[in-house]
């Protein structure tokens, strides 16, 4: 599959080509729905394993491998989705057609995003509390620290592919008269109840990065700037005690 093939496609033609009247067209584009049902259906299940697996407290390694094990056991699923659709990776998002707009555009997302973390700090800060906790991570040893930080922009980047590149992509073939508004919100409304299993407060806090991170992709078609968003905001909030 081609990857650096420009990721868009005129809007008159991908709405033609996702409304056939009949035959063959119109079997596939059912198919299509069917697997995204499934693989959405899939997801929803995987996250209630979340909420039963991952608890507050867990050893350093014991909750990196539950992190990298759930996220690469949804990618089986997403695996089979792809490998069932007509399109290349490029339209997920997996391009470098836009990469230096979309990385200076996200890059000054993300100095916002790290800026808003530490200010909500200023005010434990100004009272003599240490400005970096490192939260999640406080009890960290140096080594499992490392492992943490190499891990996490690959970790993130496979995030993006899942909710951006296929779940938001999908959504955005399947409801073409929608406008970027409707999948995009519920892309986010997706992720956000997938992080239930932390607390509601965070789940909507999901919602709304998740509707950040969609106009970002929406804008580039890549995920190269959104992860670094996603990357920045992330190390941003463990830094502070956020996360």
């Amino acid at each position: 599959m081609a990857i650096d093939a420009p990721a868009t496609i005129a809007p008159g033609l991908r709405e033609r080509s996702l409304e056939p009247v009949c035959g063959a067209p119109a079997r596939k584009l059912r198919r299509e729905i069917t697997s995204f049902i499934a693989l959405a259906a899939a997801l929803l299940l995987m996250a209630r394993v979340v909420q039963r697996t991952v608890t507050p407290g867990l050893p350093p390694a014991q909750h990196m491998a539950y992190s990298w094990g759930l996220l690469l056991a949804l990618l089986v699923p997403v695996a089979w989705y792809v490998r069932r659709q007509s399109l290349p990776l490029s339209r997920m998002g997996v391009t470098t057609a836009g990469l230096r707009s979309s990385l200076a555009e996200s890059l000054a997302v993300a100095l916002a995003l790290a800026a808003a973390c530490f200010a909500l700090r200023l005010g434990a800060w100004t009272r003599g509390e240490p400005l970096v906790t490192w939260g999640s991570i406080a009890d960290y040893d140096a080594t499992s620290r490392a492992l943490f930080f190499a891990l996490y922009a690959p970790h993130c980047l496979l995030q993006e592919f899942v909710a951006r590149g296929v779940i938001q992509t999908s959504l955005e073939r399947f409801l073409p008269r929608s406008g970027r508004a409707v999948p995009l919100a519920l892309t986010s409304a997706f992720f956000g109840v997938y992080h239930l299993h932390v607390s509601l407060g965070f789940a909507f806090l999901t919602f709304a990065i998740g509707m950040l991170f969609g106009a970002l992709y929406a804008r580039h078609r890549t995920l190269a700037g959104v992860t670094l968003a996603h990357a920045a905001l992330g190390l941003a909030s463990v830094a502070v005690g956020l996360n």
